[in-house]
């Protein structure tokens, strides 16, 4: 051990004994320099109160700087709650207790309320999107021959390269006779035992076991691809496609929790205690939902957003109640196919939802009159009618035209279903405008022909995240992707339904030359939501290519008066020096920390003297002993200095550090804890 005295720091050097120290650096005269602050804490997103949701489940996110060790119970309002399993999301768990609807949400309230979570939501029950019906209809000419299929199959039966595609749903019947040889290795990830059928949780059977099963997810499964030209039963839409079943609904509802890890497992990414998936989809169709706006449930868009870097293109059903899609998940969520449904009239069904958040419109059916006719028990055959029955359409035509041209990107793909689309008016929508039918009704035909000429020119924004919640006087930065097919020029971004008085920006500035930037949207100073539209344009061989996005804006009003612990004085700032970070961690150790005498909820701070060499950085921490023990405990304030969620080196002569001192939680992992998990002493 070796204690020497180095620039105003008392250093302590200590490595394992089977290495030599490194020498301390040289003096120097390096600074670092900026602001610490004491968070002002920020309401997250309300639940949807009335979404239907599993009482005493939720799901729980934690932020970054979260020691996950202590988390396998976690207290709040009085509660213990225990968690079920971590979900295939980062840092994201289920938690369950014995709780009633009301005391499920006072608990979800609390969570909200805490500095260590990036978001909590009820564990929200979805839906089988299918209209009930009795009657069983043996014709299924009606659906196929309004999206032109028959003509299509001149062009393409999907055998060429079939394509996986997978039905996140009810399960399957593997023995049914029409799905014979189609069937891949599924999974099922209806976890409840109780209502499952099968007697257990989770397990590699997907077959659906539900008691009293109306075959939903078969009836889905079949209409993609059931085996075509055999001389028995119905038409599958892409006759060459390789089925991967997916359980995630048992008696037509599952929880979003088994959903998101359905979703990411099928687009072939790990999901803890399931096997890898050795037939990751291209396609995956997701004919299920929820009244509750994807704004509430972020762990559904993480999900989505996952699955789709991954390279699926996920088609979803839009809903079955008369209403705007945008209100249910996943219909609402940005990165899917909104498909709504149709009827023999080639008009919006009846209940079909509709609005802004429709791409593309399918054959659905009604539940008195004609529906779709597909697979349902063993060798049996029977109609349905809904917009779960529309959206496999779309999944077996995109299947079709990923047989005909593999290279097809998700982007290509989905402008070309739009550009091919026959549009509504606003009579066939029953809507003031035939534009909240989406680009109108699906055409196999001409989309498959469009794949002979060369690529249309497109556009494709996306944002992360793309759900905010500020005080007002904070501001927050979004990530804007931008795909473009078949041109390079720069595109020109604008920003509509922001808060009065503010101007996001981008960075870098529109127009945009290159394949994301970088929008910093201001809170300003009236509370309220917004919804921010983003506008892409650009100007291509006389051609206007247009997109947008949009990203929904919640700012609240901070409290006025910081409680008496959110005073900055007396805060202490540590700059401990990383000397080497292999074979073995070398620090020196500050022991003459940065003392704040200004009062008020932020100051600003300067450090001289520093070695500017010899090492490979400082960590720079800010701790406010509020308890007065002399321990970084519950209770005190704390803070790292941080990039990008994670603690960060910072070399002199660096400034505008920041740091955010919020409270201390059992999840905080404070400079003690990390000293002492290196086998460091703390002071």
């Amino acid at each position: 051990m070796l204690r020497i005295l180095w620039i105003g720091l008392l250093a302590l050097v200590l490595t394992a004994c089977t290495n030599q120290p490194p020498a301390p650096p040289p003096p120097g005269n390096g600074v670092i320099s900026g602001t610490v602050r004491i968070s002002l804490q920020t309401t997250l997103p309300p639940a949807d109160l009335s979404a239907p949701f599993v009482e005493g489940e939720l799901i729980v996110q934690f932020k970054p700087q979260v020691s996950l060790q202590s988390l396998g119970r976690l207290s709040a309002a009085g509660v213990e709650l225990e968690q079920v399993r971590p979900l295939s999301l980062e840092r994201t768990f289920l938690y369950r207790a014995g709780l009633s609807r009301a005391e499920t949400l006072a608990v979800l309230a609390e969570l909200q309320r805490r500095n260590d979570v990036a978001f909590a939501h009820p564990n929200y029950r979805l839906f089988g999107q299918a209209t009930p019906n009795d009657p069983l209809y043996a014709d299924q000419r009606w659906h196929y021959e309004a999206i032109r299929l028959p003509q299509a199959w001149d062009l393409e039966t999907g055998s060429s390269n079939p394509v996986t595609v997978a039905v996140i749903d009810g399960g399957v019947v593997a023995g049914h006779p029409d799905l014979a040889g189609k069937l891949l290795p599924g999974y099922d990830f209806y976890s409840d035992a109780a209502s499952s059928g099968d007697g257990d949780g989770r397990d590699s059977n997907p077959e659906d076991t539900a008691p009293g099963s109306d075959y939903h997810g078969n009836h889905v499964t079949g209409t993609v691809a059931a085996a075509t030209n055999n001389n028995l039963g119905v038409a599958g839409v892409a006759w060459g496609a390789r089925l991967l079943p997916v359980r995630a609904l048992s008696g037509g509802s599952g929880t979003l929790a088994d959903v998101a890890d359905a979703l990411r497992w099928a687009a072939g990414l790990s999901v803890a205690g399931v096997p890898a998936n050795p037939n990751p989809a291209k396609v995956i169709n997701m004919s299920l939902g929820g009244p509750v706006a994807c704004t509430n449930a972020p762990a559904l868009q993480q999900a989505i957003n996952e699955a789709s870097n991954a390279g699926a293109i996920i088609v979803v059903a839009a809903g079955n109640s008369n209403v705007d899609a945008s209100t249910f998940s996943p219909a609402g969520c940005s990165g899917v196919v909104t498909v709504g449904a149709t009827n023999a009239a080639g008009s919006r069904a009846s209940y079909s939802n509709y609005g802004s958040r429709i791409d593309l419109m399918a054959p659905g059916g009604e539940p008195d009159g004609q529906q779709v006719v597909s697979t349902l028990a063993s060798g049996q055959y029977g109609g349905k009618a809904g917009t779960s029955m529309a959206a496999p359409h779309v999944a077996g035509v995109l299947a079709l035209m990923k047989s005909k041209k593999p290279t097809l990107t998700a982007a290509e793909a989905i402008s070309l279903l739009k550009e091919t689309a026959k549009p509504l008016d606003a009579t066939q929508c029953n809507q003031p405008s035939g534009s909240e039918c989406g680009a109108g009704l699906l055409d196999a035909r001409a989309a498959l022909e469009r794949l002979n000429t060369p690529p249309p020119r497109s556009l494709v924004l996306s944002a992360s995240p793309n759900a905010l919640s500020l005080n007002t006087g904070q501001s927050a930065q979004v990530t804007l992707s931008i795909a473009r097919t078949n041109f390079t020029e720069a595109v020109a971004l604008s920003v509509t339904g922001q808060p009065a008085g503010t101007t996001p920006s981008f960075n870098p500035p529109s127009p945009v030359a290159g394949n994301s930037t970088t929008l910093t949207i201001p809170a300003g100073s009236t509370p309220g939501t917004y919804t921010l539209v983003v506008r892409g344009s650009a100007s291509v061989g006389g051609q206007t290519v247009e997109a947008e996005t949009r990203i929904t804006l919640s700012v609240q009003q901070p409290p006025t008066t910081p409680p008496p612990a959110q005073n900055i004085q007396n805060t202490r700032i540590y700059f401990d020096a990383v000397l080497r970070e292999t074979p073995t961690l070398s620090l020196l150790l500050d022991f003459n920390p940065i003392a704040i005498t200004q009062t008020g909820t932020q100051a600003p701070y300067t450090r001289t003297g520093l070695s500017t060499s010899g090492l490979v950085g400082y960590r720079v921490s800010a701790w406010k002993d509020v308890n007065n023990n002399g321990i970084q405990d519950e209770g005190d304030l704390f803070g790292w200095y941080r990039t990008n969620g994670n603690i960060a080196h910072v070399m002199p002569d660096a400034s505008n550090i920041d740091i955010v001192l919020e409270p201390i939680l059992s999840t905080t992992l404070t400079r003690e804890k990390w000293l002492r998990q290196m086998g460091y002493p703390a002071r």
